[in-house]
């Protein structure tokens, strides 16, 4: 049976978009792995050198870029989606992912 999801992405708390998860929506699975993701490296403004995807961050949007990217592995699973259809998908849970002045502010909670 699926845990879904959803997570809002803001940029200094004004929402950018949204991504729905259908599996593994919990907060020892996704909740986990955004984690992980973030602690990966800093939000910066401007890259120096080969930086490896998920080693720094150029901004909000390469952060959220970068999550989508890491967790599409195949067809299904991650979705984005607009900010009108959070909520409404059957969500277990939803994370809120906020980047201001290049610091990660990551909640979660249970809908």
């Amino acid at each position: 049976m699926a845990t879904r999801a959803s997570i809002i992405m803001k940029e200094n708390g004004k929402p950018v978009m949204a991504m729905y998860k259908h599996w593994d929506g919990y907060p020892n699975g996704l909740g986990q792995q955004i984690e992980d993701i973030i602690a990966g490296g800093p939000v910066v403004n401007g890259l120096s050198g080969k930086t490896k995807l998920g080693g720094a961050f150029n901004g909000s949007g390469c952060l959220f870029a970068s999550i989508i990217a890491i967790m599409k592995k195949e067809p299904g699973d991650v979705y984005i989606t607009s900010l009108d259809s959070v909520g409404n998908q059957g969500e277990e849970y939803l994370y809120d992912l906020d980047v201001v002045e290049n610091q990660v502010n990551f909640t979660h909670r249970a809908l």
